[in-house]
């Protein structure tokens, strides 16, 4: 498994639905989000802000498709992800940066900037497999310091 994957899901109304990109392939399980004043849905990078919209591809898509089939996220979701580095038990509780659209940035330090986008709670399979349990960290696309 690359990327994301929803494992838990509290959120009885969180649906897939069919969102716009631009230009851009993605694979199943690629984080996306959606920032403020963007009409279409961009890959998660390292930059990505805390408080923009996500989602998780359902499917591959080309660089031609106009649209893809995601599961918009709430913030309420267990979701399995894939780390940088293997995984460790004693950053649980930590919040993180992302390396892309498919990986966590596991450093072991608990990650205070607007780009930590995702909390670790706990670890899945042996060290090696460099898979993480969590929460993607989601907000309405709208930075609360902007001014």
């Amino acid at each position: 498994m690359a990327g994301f994957e929803v494992v838990i899901d509290h959120s009885p109304s969180a649906k897939a639905k069919l969102v716009p990109i631009a230009s851009t392939a993605f694979t199943v399980n690629d984080l996306l989000e959606l920032t403020a004043g963007s009409t279409t849905w961009a890959a998660c990078t390292s930059s990505s802000n805390y408080f923009s919209r996500k989602a998780i591809a359902l499917e591959t898509v080309l660089s031609t498709a106009t649209f893809i089939n995601v599961y918009e996220l709430d913030g309420t979701e267990g979701v399995k992800a894939e780390t940088a580095s293997n995984s460790n038990s004693a950053h649980n509780g930590d919040r993180m940066v992302l390396t892309d659209s498919n990986t966590v940035n596991n450093t072991g330090t608990d990650n205070t900037s607007q780009n930590a986008a995702f909390i670790q709670n706990n670890v899945t399979g042996v060290a090696a497999d460099k898979r993480i349990l969590g929460r993607v960290i989601v907000g309405p696309s709208v930075d609360p310091d902007a001014t």
